[in-house]
């Protein structure tokens, strides 16, 4: 009986491998053959804008790296913030690129690949006129925030905690994007805003005549990911393997220099 068992080894090892070999050439659970579909909202400096009809920033220029080592086409689909995990969780995306933090509530749905981290920091008016420091300054202000984000969060903890020490109360002004709280601001409409460390750099690169940071960097170990369906492993692999790949590059180190993040951004 032991020689018949040594004789099909051989024969199970190479079943094995054919097995291994034919998924690793399986065709990746796609929306759309040939074609990496992301979602994104594109109102997310300097990770992901637009400029004349056409997506720029971070995500777009890693997505494109990611995508020509998968030997796939990067296509972007616009949407709104709010809108990315029920896109990804219906099908309608292969994954969401859109400069999205990962928290507890999110990994319970979406498996994510990691590729930068953040810290976030108050953006005031040019000279801080109300003299804002620290976010206990901000009680009894004007703050904006992105609707759905970790900011509007953020804000709301500041508002909770205003109301926890007697303070006056914060009023939230939750929009549909960081450019709509920049644009507040500037317009006076509100007296502070909640961004990404990133993003205050990208705004205030724009408008140095209109803006300036006030207060040291909070929940600075913050990390971006890649979303990506937990039914399709596959797809999460291949995604990680090209990233990986690119980060081996420089691409990553490269793309952290052009948008002027902060060097310690890298994982």
């Amino acid at each position: 009986m032991l020689p018949r068992i040594l004789m099909l080894l051989p024969a199970l090892a190479l079943s094995s491998f054919l097995a291994a070999e034919a998924q690793a050439q399986a065709p990746l659970p796609l929306v759309e053959t040939g074609k990496l579909t992301w979602g994104s909202a594109a109102t997310f400096p300097p990770f992901e804008f637009m400029k004349d009809d056409k997506p720029l920033g971070f995500d777009v220029d890693m997505m494109d790296a990611i995508t020509a080592k998968m030997k796939l086409q990067s296509t972007m689909a616009g949407m709104e913030f709010k809108g990315l995990i029920p896109a990804i969780l219906g099908g309608r995306i292969d994954a969401i690129v859109s400069g999205m933090y990962i928290n507890p509530e999110r990994s319970q749905v979406v498996d994510f690949v990691p590729y930068l981290k953040v810290g976030n920091q108050i953006l005031v008016a040019k000279g801080n006129p109300l003299h804002l420091r620290d976010k206990g300054d901000l009680c009894g202000h004007r703050v904006a925030a992105p609707v759905g984000t970790v900011y509007e969060k953020a804000a709301q903890q500041v508002m909770a905690d205003c109301q926890a020490a007697g303070k006056p109360a914060l009023t939230l002004l939750s929009l549909g994007s960081t450019a709509a709280g920049a644009l507040a601001l500037k317009e006076d409409r509100a007296d502070a805003i909640i961004a990404s460390t990133p993003t205050n750099a990208a705004l205030i690169k724009d408008s140095p005549e209109a803006f300036a940071t006030a207060g040291d960097v909070f929940d600075n170990n913050t990390q971006l990911g890649i979303g990506l369906p937990k039914d399709k492993p596959a797809l999460k692999a291949a995604v990680d393997s090209a990233f990986l790949a690119i980060v081996a590059d420089g691409v990553i180190a490269e793309l952290i220099k052009k948008y002027g993040l902060p060097l310690d951004s890298a994982l």
